[in-house]
């Protein structure tokens, strides 16, 4: 019977040193013998049964099973039970990528750190962005920020409530950060306003100086307002110049084409409640809808008294059809029993019972559920 050839893949320097130093590579022969009473017919047989087995020196994909062997003995393989020297505390179990910072607790000084300032880390983890921004640094990288929104007028109990709404400010450059302020204090922004722009508005930060000024513009050059009426707007509402210019122009085409206000009407509206600007389109024409056709309240009452529009639909109705159940809606303030058109949309219910309907909120309760 022939013999088979173990034949194993090894490292090309360990087969090449062996090869070198323990055999011929083109005389490597492997023989079978034979007793001395075979016959030349079993001789010649044995012949044809030898294999010769050339390798090149530069070949070294496989190599006898007996080398295999040798080179085994030279490597030694720890055991379970041998002393380590090692300092293994810090080994723990893998823990896969996270969305989640609880698994970066225990071990990130920044987490913890930022928990003791009472950052609200649940709230970034939906975030873009915002898990990279903390874990990329450390947290004695983020105090020249912390100190800078400080130096800002950012009170020192907000400053949590500035990271939480933008942890992407660590992702900025200082040298930008103090240039924007710097763009706010060449337009006449004084300290009061700066402090009040950062403090309400944490994302301002994260806008380029050109961005902001191209909103700052498009207020000024739409509405016609003056420097003194952008500033007032600014300090009124800072957080409506960080939203995207696109859904504010859709805003002001709402307001001033589907409604129908003119341009002192929607000036008025935009001086006396910006909110409305942040809202849904199809939020505001609904409300619209319902006070000017269904109220029939007139375009010059709801541009002096706007909250009406940026309140939802069901809660207008709900006031409204109380008011008449009571024979009090008179929203016009020439008359008497006069309820100002804003009560529909500001205050408790408590509130809206008692000063403006005269009466309980016991009653109002059993009357929407009949609605």
């Amino acid at each position: 019977m022939r013999k088979c050839v173990a034949l194993l893949p090894l490292s090309r320097q360990l087969l090449q040193k062996k090869l070198k130093s323990e055999v011929n590579p083109a005389n490597l022969v492997l023989r079978k013998y034979s007793t001395s009473a075979e016959s030349s017919t079993n001789r010649e047989k044995l012949n044809e049964s030898v294999r010769i087995v050339p390798m090149n020196p530069q070949d070294s994909s496989a190599v006898d099973d007996i080398f295999l062997k040798d080179l085994v003995k030279d490597m030694k393989n720890p055991s379970a039970l041998d002393e380590c020297d090692e300092d293994m505390s810090d080994l723990g179990p893998y823990h896969r990528p996270s969305f989640n910072f609880a698994a970066y607790a225990n071990k990130s000084e920044t987490i913890q750190e930022l928990v003791k300032l009472g950052v609200e880390l649940w709230k970034l983890e939906a975030q873009q962005g915002a898990m990279e921004a903390i874990l990329s640094k450390k947290f004695e990288e983020m105090k020249p920020y912390i100190q800078f929104l400080h130096d800002c007028g950012v009170p020192v109990d907000r400053i949590s409530t500035f990271i939480t709404k933008n942890p992407l400010i660590f992702k900025e450059d200082m040298d930008d950060l103090r240039t924007r302020i710097r763009y706010l204090r060449a337009h006449n922004f004084d300290k009061n306003d700066i402090a009040r722009i950062v403090t309400e508005a944490p994302r301002w930060l994260s806008w380029r100086t050109d961005e902001i000024d191209n909103k700052l513009a498009y207020f000024q050059r739409e509405f016609q307002l003056s420097g003194s009426e952008v500033r007032a707007l600014v300090h009124r509402r800072p957080q409506l110049i960080t939203f995207a210019l696109k859904d504010i122009r859709d805003n002001t085409f709402a307001i001033k084409e589907e409604m129908g206000f003119d341009d002192d009407q929607a000036k008025e509206i935009l001086l006396n409640k910006p909110k409305i600007w942040e809202k849904a389109r199809l939020a505001l024409i609904a409300s619209f809808i319902y006070v000017h056709e269904v109220m029939e309240i007139p375009h010059e009452i709801i541009a002096k008294q706007p909250s009406v529009i940026a309140t939802r639909v069901e809660r207008l109705k709900q006031r409204h059809l109380f008011l008449v159940a009571l024979k009090r809606a008179q929203y016009d303030a020439k008359k008497p029993l006069y309820v100002p058109l804003d009560s529909l949309a500001m205050g408790t219910d408590f509130e809206f019972c008692t000063k403006r309907a005269k009466s309980s909120i016991e009653l109002y309760d059993m009357f929407l559920k009949t609605l």
